[in-house]
């Protein structure tokens, strides 16, 4: 009996505790981020992250500009290829963590790397005008650094 009531336990322990009352989903799919990222991200970002001119923003060297400004690092998460995608929160954790450094203009000292709970987080607060809340942050990418959420 105990070996079913644990498992019982910490999953409604994790839902409780979790935003929105929705347990974060911690699997991989057992992929690589880079694999992840050209199943996922590559068709409209391109293998090296550098966009479509006029209709997929570049991520080449660029990404790290998110994270020095107040709701960067949230944006990152909550833009609709994100969010919306079929990776579980713990796959896109792996993602970005990866992304950043790789394409992203940083490297891994001092970059804070996302947890899966910090990805369903801010998965489950959904961006309502995202071209809108994008032009807003890059607005302040010129700006000095008020705030260094990274």
């Amino acid at each position: 009996m105990r070996l079913v009531v644990l498992p019982v336990l910490l999953c409604a322990a994790a839902v409780a505790a979790h935003a929105g009352g929705i347990a974060p989903d911690l699997t991989r799919n057992g992929r690589s981020p880079h694999v992840n990222y050209m199943t996922e991200c590559q068709g409209c970002h391109l293998p090296d992250g550098s966009g479509q001119k006029g209709s997929v923003p570049s991520m080449k060297a660029e990404l790290h500009r998110f994270l020095k400004v107040e709701g960067g690092r949230e944006f990152l998460v909550q833009v609709p290829g994100s969010a919306n995608s079929k990776l579980s929160d713990a796959d896109l954790a792996a993602l970005l963590n990866w992304l950043l450094p790789k394409m992203g203009g940083i490297t891994a000292d001092g970059f804070k790397p996302y947890t899966p709970e910090e990805i369903a987080t801010y998965r489950s607060q959904r961006l309502v005008d995202v071209t809108g809340t994008r032009a807003a942050l890059v607005a302040k990418f010129d700006q000095p650094e008020t705030s260094s959420v990274n």
